[in-house]
């Protein structure tokens, strides 16, 4: 699913977007003085049935609620979540944002966000606010992580060896899967 993070759908809009991104000349340098690796092994994939051919879902604290069956998906520019976890999470209307966005499935299925919601997500020992579009159509999956959160959290997925991966102050977390 996506759209650009950035901007709404306005074709001036876009052409803003473009321009400012021309205009940045140089990449930041360091994101944390920190210098952690993320590294991959076969102690990773103890525990797996394997080979397996499974998505990355995992579960962990939004807001005050446990969350199952969160779907980690590198191709997604948006986070999702979806109109019946946010009714059992309880919620308030007035924490909901309208916005609009037109959103792209994988299927080329267009879709509309209606609202916006930023939640407070709990893992590894830290919380970080992600902004999520609320949809109102019914999935497989509660939630729907995509990229912009993999980018703040500086996270790396790994779908063979079902986890991902996250420095911390306390140096790197595994956050693992369960099949």
């Amino acid at each position: 699913m996506g759209g650009l993070a950035g901007c709404n759908d306005l074709v001036m809009s876009i052409r803003d977007y473009a321009k400012k991104t021309e205009m940045k000349k140089s990449w930041p340098s360091k994101i944390s003085s920190e210098n952690t690796s993320i590294a991959f092994d076969d102690s990773d994939l103890e525990g797996l049935d394997l080979p397996h051919n499974d998505p990355l879902v995992v579960e962990f604290l939004i807001g005050e609620s446990e969350v199952t069956r969160i779907l980690i998906d590198t191709r997604s520019s948006v986070n999702v979540i979806f109109r019946n976890v946010l009714a059992q999470m309880e919620i308030r209307e007035g924490d909901i944002k309208p916005e609009c966005h037109s959103l792209t499935g994988f299927d080329e299925d267009h879709i509309m966000s209606i609202h916006t919601i930023d939640l407070p997500i709990f893992i590894g020992g830290m919380a970080r606010y992600s902004l999520f579009a609320f949809i109102d159509k019914p999935t497989i999956y509660n939630v729907i992580l995509g990229t912009p959160w993999l980018h703040k959290m500086r996270a790396v997925p790994s779908t063979y060896h079902q986890c991902v991966k996250f420095p911390t102050s306390k140096g790197v977390y595994t956050l693992r899967c369960n099949q």
